[in-house]
């Protein structure tokens, strides 16, 4: 098991017991006895008169029942006490029975399944402040503390025979509720003698309030765990504390345990007994989520093992292959603590250490040539600590997305990377460099928004049909920004590039672009209906391609290799070849393609991946979304309202 998360819960985990079994008779010394958990003192009871077995079992009856009839009243001062939490309590706890605690005040498999994962929200990126973690340790020492004075007061017993056994079936009897005359006397109650019904009458009353006492903290502690078990609900499913434009601020996020309540309830439902490999389940389904669960390991690894130091300041604006320098001695030494081949120590600049360096600027989304200035520097300069938090920054992505349970077939888009996966089965049988959306600020005139409105969304879709030879119809904002201006410039400037200008019978006036070598969306078009308006297609400026960092759209995605990506679409949905298809294009006339099962689509944005061959990639944080959640600045304001004279001479 993982480490655990309080001390008090490894004590209860290492086997202190409230009493013994009906084979062995409690040991003299409880296994408790740290700094957090001191073994109690407890005082010795005063001599009463002897009751006889069966009064003591009327006792014990009267007082189990009576527990069971306070815990409902507990239950709800519990509930109300809990504030947001109350609702989803109630839920669970309709039984009042406890859900990760057994009878003898130990936690069960579920619980102690549960503790694991808790123990892993530092893995996952979770932010452990709404967990209650102090609560958690505080209620679960209390229990601890109780079973060791239960555990006491029956040691106490053991010069008179078979007293501390039967005391140990009574409190088995208090914690559970459930026991009879004839269980006590299966313990040895048959055997007490007069001497033994004297003392376990004595000790009686302090053995019911002990048990009293253990029962409540049981419950406590319960409840504090269950407390988690919705946060953890809220935090894998609900909350967004890092999403740039949706973003849910901590204030939000404690209230959503009330306000999606039923969400938790239904969430939950029927999981008492496997609670946490229902939260297992809670866990996006993208193969990359485990995939960076991984890579967490790996950089928690490397930064708890020290990291690396800091790179010495460059004398110059760069360095490169040949030279000899300090510089390149402390690069070489950086590079070898990540894990780099770079060969044996040194400052020369040889063609070991430029092939590590080729392929560290490959992993961070920069130029592969080996010439290491400021960007490559910014991107050594990152400590083991600041990439640790940029993968826990990518699986909170990735719970926010709404591509994270993407289903079987799918195609997976990363902003951050330019890059789309074409997933079936787990398995990427696709990949394609893209053009996503620029990060410059633009007005549109239709809308009255100024800003980043260029920018790819982050969002899911269907496609629903591949368009072959489309034709391109522009929004007015670029007609009146861009075509118009190029026309009133040169008159054959529409027959060049393609466009036509027809009226439709009710007036209006459409422009469209043909289909031919001018047409932005090149030969293919993938389409699916959304509110953004967003879709893949081909290019004309295919050069883009071959630069490292790649925002140039007006916000849609143009694909690499569109062809081969229809190919593989519509041969799988209609059979159809890469012949055929070629030849649909050729004919320079626009043919849809309704497919029979839309395709998902997921475009997210995720600064840490990794690639087929599971090596860790850092890409580019275009729109500065990661620089806004650690600088506290989300949500991110991407457009703003603007007064439409403030357009004029644009």
């Amino acid at each position: 098991m993982r480490q655990l998360i309080c001390p008090a819960i490894a004590l209860l985990l290492a086997g202190a017991t409230a009493c013994g079994s009906k084979d062995e008779a409690p040991k003299k010394k409880a296994t408790v006895a740290t700094e957090s958990a001191a073994e109690p003192e407890v005082e010795a009871p005063k001599p009463v008169a002897a009751l006889s077995l069966t009064q003591i079992a009327a006792q014990v009856a009267a007082e189990a029942k009576k527990l069971h009839d306070e815990e409902p009243a507990a239950m709800a001062k519990a509930e109300k006490a809990a504030g947001p939490d109350g609702k989803v309590l109630k839920s669970l706890y309709g039984d009042p029975a406890a859900r990760f605690y057994a009878p003898d005040g130990q936690l069960n498999e579920d619980g102690q399944a549960l503790l694991d994962l808790l123990s892993q929200l530092d893995r996952h990126g979770i932010d452990k402040t709404g967990y209650r973690l102090t609560q958690i340790d505080v209620a679960t020492k209390k229990v601890v503390d109780s079973l060791a004075a239960e555990h006491e007061a029956q040691v106490a017993l053991e010069k008179t025979p078979h007293a501390a056994l039967v005391a140990a079936a009574i409190g088995t009897w208090l914690h559970t509720g459930q026991g009879t005359e004839a269980e006590l006397v299966r313990a040895g109650g048959d055997k007490l003698g007069q001497p033994g019904l004297s003392a376990l009458s004595t000790a009686l009353p302090q053995l019911l309030t002990l048990a009293r006492t253990t029962r409540e903290a049981i419950q406590t502690a319960d409840v504090e765990l269950s407390r988690a078990v919705i946060r953890y609900v809220v935090d894998f499913t609900l909350a967004k504390p890092a999403h740039p434009l949706l973003y849910t601020a901590p204030a939000a996020i404690r209230k959503l345990a009330e306000t999606q309540a039923d969400k938790i309830i239904a969430t939950l439902g029927a999981s008492k007994g496997h609670t946490a490999e229902t939260l297992k389940k809670l866990w996006p389904s993208h193969p990359q989520y485990l995939l960076l669960l991984g890579a967490y390991d790996a950089y928690k690894k490397l930064a708890d093992g020290g990291g690396w130091q800091p790179l010495p300041k460059l004398a110059t604006k760069k360095v490169q292959k040949g030279e000899t320098n300090a510089f390149v001695g402390a690069m070489r030494e950086r590079l070898r603590a990540e894990g780099y081949e770079v060969g044996p120590a040194g400052d020369h600049y040889d063609d070991t250490l430029l092939e590590a360096v080729k392929t560290f600027q490959a992993r961070h989304q920069l130029e592969s040539d080996g010439v290491v200035g400021k960007p490559t520097i910014v991107e050594l300069d990152a400590s083991a600590e600041q990439r640790v938090k940029q993968v826990q920054l990518a699986l909170q992505r990735y719970r926010e997305s709404e591509g994270r349970d993407p289903g079987t077939y799918y195609i997976w888009v990363n902003i951050a990377f330019q890059q789309l996966w074409v997933y079936d089965d787990g398995q990427v049988i696709e990949t394609h460099k893209v053009i996503v959306g620029n990060n410059d600020t633009d007005t549109d005139q239709q809308t009255l928004v100024k800003g980043k409105i260029n920018r790819t969304r982050m969002f899911s879709q269907k496609m629903t049909r591949v368009i072959l030879a489309p034709r391109w119809y522009p929004t007015q904002r670029v007609i009146e920004l861009e075509i118009g201006p190029k026309m009133a410039k040169d008159p054959l400037y529409k027959e060049k590039e393609g466009y036509v200008m027809e009226v439709q019978p009710d007036g209006k006036e459409v422009v469209y672009q043909k289909a031919g070598k001018t047409n932005l969306l090149g030969d293919v078009k993938f389409q699916g209906p959304n509110k953004y308006n967003i879709y893949l297609h081909d290019t004309p400026f295919r050069a883009l391609f071959s630069k490292v960092r790649r925002t140039f759209s007006h916000g849609c995605i143009r694909v690499q290799n569109p062809v081969e990506m229809a190919e593989l679409v519509l041969g799988r949905d209609k059979g159809m070849s890469r012949q055929a298809i070629k030849d649909a294009i050729a004919e320079k006339e626009e043919v849809e393609v309704k497919l029979q099962t839309p395709i998902p689509v997921h475009i997210d944005y995720a600064s840490v991946a990794v690639d087929d061959e599971g090596r860790i990639q850092f890409g580019a944080d275009v729109y500065g979304y990661d620089e806004a959640y650690f600088s506290g600045a989300l949500p991110v304001e991407e457009a703003k309202e603007y007064k439409a004279a403030s357009a004029r001479g644009l």
